[in-house]
């Protein structure tokens, strides 16, 4: 007997792993716990894992850009980093290497004749991501987020001004300089009073536009400085001087008489359609948080589009600008996949807006520099095995036992899908002196490999109908004190007929039922392409990308050439770009029984024929070089990796994946469900924690982000560390509310 509580914790995703490292973080940690961790299949990472393939090329399970916001993810790669001592020669020796600022993020805007981009270059800053916490209250973030909007809005406004002095065309007057600067003063020091009466309607509307952008932005800096004390009075007097902005875009806009489809309309247009969502947004912040101080997730009642309108947002532009399309485009909230049903809780979106766009560090936008399986998952590995933890592979769970008594777990039922030749299974192997995960098992280290291989048996899929080499129960009180249940709630969300996992618990009813049934999964597909032809090649030439709400439904796509830097080219020229693509799935696929076995292929072609689709019809808006005579898309810009392979034949040998299985599947944050949503220690057994991106976090969204959140959170429901989780309760505190 070792005298420490023993934990198990079933699945390998980036919550669990997240719950390992800081079980065993430090000596006295390792010490008082013994964790064994039981993945499915051959590798770890979950929705971050990636894997080599025969060619040496990384795939992943789609496209991972990090946000400077993920305070808890770079605070754990750094920690990590720190600690390891890289392979010689490993192009990652430091967490610098992992990821890159991504500045330049263009937006797709959908025309008349198609799809177009806003050209988007974010601001940098002093910070750097994962030190120093969020160090604001949701309202100071809130500011920080609205002067990110003025800046875009003030920019164009200076460009408009200055084309207007250039074809000598009178600009509207506004008050002396002298009243201007006076309101300034007067706003920053915070005295609210007279500044009531210097914004008298009649007389904001002369102030210039940018003294009436800045003389507001102070406004409500000074309202928010104390937001429970905020008056309504001068609550309606910001919104005015909100809406006389607004009528100033507007007529300076008229002014510009832009051609339709230019670069300046298409401008103008998103800029317009920003200005009446963000003043509709800044008057149901103060409606319905700043007066009543009350928490964002305090409207997750109500989905964000029809808050948005609920507070004076033009329906016709909440429901077609690409401005709302890439809050649900990124986070992936739409019901089955499906464009035309989107659903995201109001309170959740906003909250998360403000987390992104008010509190990053360093850069709004972080590119991984390789695949996620080497960059970071594998260095968190070998973190926890020189912990002492172990990880069982090949090992998928079937059926969590309760005690007689129905309050804690009493086993935990598995398969061991594979046996292993020798020894443990050693999951990665060296290539481009970086630690890698390959694409499928080693076949050689399993018993009947070959057998398995040459059945193209696929270990993580939902639909493999291999027999189990064997079963495995893990008792209370021998293998285990507490089970952690990791596993993407897909694996035990009733779907179809079948039984799951949790079949015993759910039966209990109460909190964990309502959790189960009530968060909703969807399913995404993701697309890389390696190319024999440059980005400025293809025809995109402003720069490297990473794009969101373009064309659906591959309407997220990134430049991710740096990847190609790792991956080795041998026997095949070597790409020249490499391209990253993913969205949602419109299906209900992942619903189907295991015992329909040709699902996968099923979806793979389907989804093939409507790649073929897009990169025909849609994709000249970011490849318009890459076009044949006719229009269509030039396969021939792809690269050849077999020497004989021409027209679609080299799609084929580009990587598709169709993300269908149920623990494949993204969260949903739809509206009225975040009150079913579980903190970690909420499961209502008393040795059952639960860790993932479903449970209640900060994000309360699909996230990397949130699933080391939630896995932190697990920990510390355990042993009471970490103390600290960085912007966990972002969502649920008061705008003058601080972290604790």
């Amino acid at each position: 007997m070792t005298g420490k509580k023993k934990i198990a914790i079933l699945g390998g995703g980036m919550a669990g792993l997240s719950a390992a490292y800081e079980l065993t973080r430090t000596p006295e940690l390792r010490a008082q716990h013994e964790v064994t961790l039981y993945q499915l299949g051959w590798r770890l990472g979950g929705k971050a894992a990636s894997g080599r393939d025969a060619l040496g090329r990384n795939l992943e399970h789609g496209l991972h850009v990090w946000f400077g916001c993920y305070a808890n993810v770079f605070g754990m790669v750094q920690e990590i980093y720190a600690n390891r001592t890289p392979p010689p020669h490993c192009p990652l020796q430091h967490w610098t290497d992992v990821a890159k600022p991504q500045l330049y993020t263009p937006i797709g805007v959908k025309t008349d004749t198609g799809y177009t981009y806003f050209p988007l270059t974010w601001p940098t800053n002093g910070g750097t991501p994962g030190q120093g916490g969020v160090d604001m209250t949701p309202a100071e973030a809130w500011t920080t987020m609205w002067n990110l909007f003025l800046l875009v809005v003030k920019g164009l406004i200076g460009r408009l001004d200055a084309a207007a002095q250039a074809a000598a065309q009178p600009a509207p007057q506004p008050l002396p300089s002298s009243f201007a600067a006076s309101a300034l003063v007067q706003l920053a020091d915070g005295e609210l009073a007279r500044a009531k009466a210097l914004f008298d309607r009649s007389q904001a509307v002369q102030l210039g536009f940018h003294e009436l952008a800045d003389a507001g932005a102070l406004w409500m800096k000074s309202l928010l400085a104390e937001p429970s004390a905020a008056d309504p009075q001068h609550v309606a007097q910001l919104l005015d001087t909100h809406r006389l902005l607004q009528s100033a875009f507007r007529a300076a806009a008229a002014r510009a008489n832009a051609a339709p489809g230019t670069p300046l309309a298409i401008e103008l247009q998103v800029v317009g359609e920003l200005i009446d969502i963000a003043i509709a947004a800044a008057a149901g912040y103060f409606a319905d948080l700043v007066l009543p101080d009350r928490p964002f997730e305090s409207l997750d009642d109500i989905d964000f589009r029809a808050w948005l309108v609920k507070h004076g947002a033009d329906p016709d532009i909440v429901a077609n600008s690409t401005v709302t399309r890439i809050v649900y485009d990124t986070l992936f909230q739409y019901a089955d996949g499906d464009v035309s049903r989107p659903s995201y809780a109001a309170g959740t979106a906003l909250g998360v807006c403000a987390r992104l766009l008010g509190t990053f560090k360093g850069a709004m936008m972080w590119d991984i520099q390789t695949g996620m399986g080497e960059a970071v998952v594998a260095p968190l590995y070998q973190a926890l095995l020189d912990a002492g933890v172990k990880v069982q592979f090949f090992r998928k769970v079937t059926r969590l036992e309760l005690s007689p008594d129905g309050q804690q777990i009493a086993a935990v039922h598995m398969d061991r899908q594979a046996d292993v030749v020798q020894g443990d299974y050693q999951p990665t192997f060296m290539m481009e002196n970086l630690v890698c995960w390959p694409s499928e098992p080693d076949w050689d280290q399993l018993v009947d490999g070959a057998k398995m291989k040459a059945a193209g048996v696929n270990f993580e899929s939902h639909w493999c109908d291999w027999p189990a080499a064997g079963q495995e129960v893990l008792k209370q009180g021998s293998e285990f004190d507490t089970v952690v249940l990791a596993i993407s709630m897909g694996a035990y969300k009733p779907l179809n007929g079948e039984p799951t996992m949790c079949d015993e618990l759910l039966q209990q009813g109460g909190r964990f039922a309502d959790f189960v049934q009530n968060i909703g999964i969807v399913a995404t597909q993701a697309l890389q392409l390696w190319s024999n032809q440059t980005l400025e090649e293809l025809g995109w030439t402003s720069g490297k990308p990473a794009t969101v709400s373009g064309p659906e439904y591959m309407n997220i796509w990134a430049d991710m050439s740096q990847v190609l830097a790792v991956e080795p080219a041998v026997g095949f020229p070597k790409p020249k770009s490499l391209h990253y693509l993913c969205g949602t799935y419109a299906t209900t696929l992942y619903r189907q029984p295991s015992s329909e076995t040709g699902v996968p292929v099923q979806a793979w072609n389907e989804l093939r024929a409507q790649t073929i689709t897009w990169l025909n019809d849609a994709s000249a808006c970011i490849w318009p070089a890459a076009r044949t005579a006719e229009g269509k898309f030039r396969f021939d810009v792809l690269t050849d990796f077999s020497g004989s392979a021409s027209g679609e034949a080299r799609f084929d040998q580009q990587f598709l994946r169709a993300n269908i299985d149920p623990t494949e599947c993204c969260v949903l944050s739809a509206a009225g469900t975040t009150q079913y949503r579980l903190h970690p220690a909420e499961s209502g057994f008393a040795n059952l924690i639960l860790a993932g991106e479903a449970t209640r976090h900060g994000f309360n969204t699909t996230a990397i982000e949130g699933a080391v959140m939630s896995g932190m959170a697990a920990s510390r429901a355990i042993c009471g560390q970490p103390a600290r989780i960085v912007g966990y309760d972002f969502l649920q505190r008061k705008p003058s509310q601080r972290a604790e």
